[in-house]
């Protein structure tokens, strides 16, 4: 696959997700931008890119199905969807519930999983097309208290590995995995010091860090069923 035509970006509107939109649409991608709570801002960006905006609650298969749907037929069809709509949120082990692990799994690999599904089948009738899912640092290098969440994203390596194969030669399935690139909002200076020394390059990396791997990821032709780490070094810090 050359340039990207058409491409779906899950929570788009904002954060890392908006970096990716505007890498993609400067590439001279036509976009739609998924939310579920974010309307106004990706409204906003649609606006600003030419393109359309699309709601579903990801853990919803049939909301799902009908915002790919919409995105589909919008845009005349999709070369390439990046599932990167996630949710990050601290579970400490002594107060860790059922529902806790439901919550992080839910959005962070049920939620990618259903998009891959509805996005590769159909891809995969015609015959084409590129799916590129966002993991995290922290399957090489998890945090005490994120559990769920670290099990969610090493859930979506396995899946993205999977699902290469099952969607083989037709579709690409790759992910990325990004390190600290944005930090969570309400950050102070000293964890903002933390996350730089956890990385080999003493830094702390952009959003348009890994707007610029998931662009590659599509653009390669030969590249399927790999992780690309985005992390500044940190998977081996």
């Amino acid at each position: 696959m050359g340039p990207v035509a058409n491409a779906l970006v899950t929570g788009g509107a904002r954060r890392v997700g908006a970096a990716i939109a505007r890498e993609l649409a400067a590439r001279g991608a036509r976009l739609a931008i998924h939310y579920h709570r974010s309307e106004p801002a990706a409204r906003a960006l649609a606006a600003e890119l030419g393109g359309v905006a699309v709601c579903a609650d990801q853990t919803d298969a049939a909301q799902v199905e009908r915002a790919l749907g919409e995105a589909w037929d919008a845009l005349g069809s999709l070369d390439l969807v990046v599932a990167n709509a996630a949710t990050f949120r601290r579970t400490p082990l002594d107060g860790l519930s059922e529902a806790d692990f439901d919550e992080q799994v839910g959005v962070n690999l049920k939620g990618p999983f259903l998009w891959c599904l509805a996005a590769g089948r159909r891809m995969k009738a015609r015959g084409a097309g590129c799916l590129v899912n966002v993991s995290c640092a922290s399957t090489r290098r998890p945090w005490a208290d994120h559990v769920p969440y670290a099990a969610a994203k090493a859930g979506v390596e396995g899946m993205t590995l999977a699902l290469a194969r099952a969607l083989a030669p037709a579709v690409r399935v790759n992910a990325v995995a990004p390190g600290p690139v944005l930090l969570p909002e309400g950050s102070d200076g000293a964890q903002a010091a933390r996350a730089a020394a956890a990385t080999l390059l003493g830094r702390v990396g952009r959003p348009e860090d890994v707007a610029r791997a998931v662009a590659f990821l599509a653009e390669s032709p030969y590249i399927t069923g790999q992780v690309l780490a985005v992390d500044g070094g940190m998977g081996i810090r």
